[in-house]
């Protein structure tokens, strides 16, 4: 199978009178993928090879690009947006994983902030969910996007010479794209009157020059990203176009569930230069696991282990003392998913509320959950992990730790091909105190690292495994 090779079938939908082609590969869970500007359904092609056997696969061609008609419409952002609801509704999605990219990211951001109980993950690359002004746009190409938004100058160029396909797109590859290749993404452009939907996307780039409905829709999309609850991933590459390292740091503040992946090498069509990176990215966040991998897990972990995103269902709750202080333990159906010490009863039912803000909450009196904590390494309850997929890797490593023993925050991040940073903060959201022992992970330095019930509590817990398995602190 070649690297230019297309082995899909097509698939129309007609939506709004206009027929939109999509290819939907294998079965499991849905991965939905959407191109930007000039690009199509092809730019994912070696990407959805090795993910379809496991999930179901499905990209489309935007309106006017790849092998969807080319309608006589406006092609601005919302119009775009339209059509990409119409086509999850005609398709009757739900439970969507979007893999987003360019001009698809804003289109996935509205979608999922628009319909949060369709769209449950996100894996971004090389977008912008924000608004940003010429500052912070690639320096080598302000001059020709600046052409591009000059009406007569950009027709010029864009419709007349064709220079976005031609020029824009081989060189926002760091590998040499074979000529069948740029022949495929040529040909939906042959034609000056089908080049419009690709001079349309530049003059709607969310520049704080042009304050129109694009740039304010874009807006919202930014004060948004706060109050999504979806897990996310970024992934990164060197040495990338429009995500540069203070924009990462950037979103990594605004976005609450956002794991971050390197990919290696690649410029701004990506797909192109790492696809394999991307889909074991994607893989790997998603942590897909077979019933016997998970039985021969279980069987070796001794206690049961249920996973899950986030949890709506009935918890009970218990508030008491624990040998360690005070603490308030919380069991789902599944197994004990929260155990959090507070030394005031009302802030630690509030946190309880804030975390399942969509859970029955009962209170019971169960102390003997409190229990657990006098034996942590041998106890049978069941343990269910709440949290993104990466994080539950994280946590899945901290299991493994042996009492007594610590791991770097650098050494759990080379175990799972990721980075400390985003080990660090996933090890930060862990809420199942002393179970999931995030106390064994320390720095790199040899300094005890932080801890969200405080350093006190940490060094007091490793000081007693190290007495009692006999390790030197």
């Amino acid at each position: 199978m070649g690297f230019a090779d297309f082995p899909f079938e097509s698939r129309y939908v007609t939506l709004n009178g206009h027929r939109l082609h999509y290819i939907d590969e294998g079965e499991g869970p849905v991965l939905l993928f959407i191109h930007g500007n000039p690009t199509s359904s092809y730019l994912w092609r070696n990407v959805i090879k090795p993910l379809r056997d496991q999930y179901r696969c499905i990209a489309l061609d935007l309106i006017g690009f790849g092998n969807s008609d080319q309608p006589d419409i406006d092609y601005r952002f919302l119009t775009h947006y339209r059509y990409l609801e119409d086509f999850v509704a005609a398709l009757n999605l739900s439970d969507i994983t979007l893999v987003l990219h360019d001009w698809g990211g804003p289109l996935g951001f509205r979608l999922a902030q628009q319909q949060p109980h369709t769209i449950s993950r996100l894996c971004f690359m090389e977008t912008f969910p924000f608004t940003f002004d010429w500052d912070e746009f690639p320096l080598p190409l302000r001059p020709v996007f600046f052409a591009f938004r000059q009406e007569r100058l950009g027709r010029f160029l864009i419709i007349n010479r064709n220079l976005f396909v031609r020029m824009v797109l081989p060189f926002g590859v760091i590998r040499h794209l074979p000529r069948s290749v740029r022949r495929i993404y040529q040909r939906p452009f042959r034609q000056r009157e089908s080049r419009y939907p690709v001079y349309v996307w530049p003059n709607q780039l969310p520049i704080n020059d042009r304050q129109d409905e694009t740039w304010r829709a874009i807006e919202d999309i930014e004060k948004g990203l706060g109050s999504m609850l979806q897990p996310m991933l970024l992934l990164r590459f060197r040495p990338g176009a429009v995500l540069g390292q203070a924009r990462i740091r950037w979103l990594l503040e605004q976005i609450p569930n956002l794991d971050i992946s390197d990919c290696g090498r690649g410029l701004h069509y990506v797909q192109e230069d790492n696809p394999q990176a991307i889909a074991e990215a994607i893989q790997r966040w998603l942590h897909p696991m077979s019933e016997k991998d998970a039985e021969r897990q279980d069987a070796a972990a001794g206690p049961h282990r249920h996973e899950s995103d986030s949890y709506a269902g009935k918890l009970t709750w218990y508030y008491g003392e624990s040998r360690y202080g005070n603490a308030l333990v919380a069991e789902s159906t599944h197994g004990l998913i929260h155990f959090d010490f507070c030394d005031d009863k009302d802030q630690a039912q509030t946190r309880l509320q804030q975390r399942f803000p969509d859970a029955s909450l009962t209170e019971q009196p169960t102390p003997t959950l409190l229990a657990t904590l006098d034996h942590p390494d041998s106890a049978p309850a069941p343990l269910h992990l709440c949290g993104t997929p990466f994080q539950r890797q994280v946590w899945q490593a901290l299991l493994g730790i042996p009492s007594g023993s610590t791991r770097h925050y650098g050494e759990i991040a080379q175990q799972l091909g990721s980075q400390a940073r985003a080990v660090g903060q996933a090890v930060g959201k862990n809420r199942l105190a002393i179970l999931v022992p995030c106390h064994r992970v320390t720095r790199a330095d040899g300094g005890p690292g932080g801890f969200y019930w405080g350093t006190t509590l940490k060094q007091q817990l490793l000081d007693q495994e190290r007495t009692t398995t006999g390790h030197a602190p």
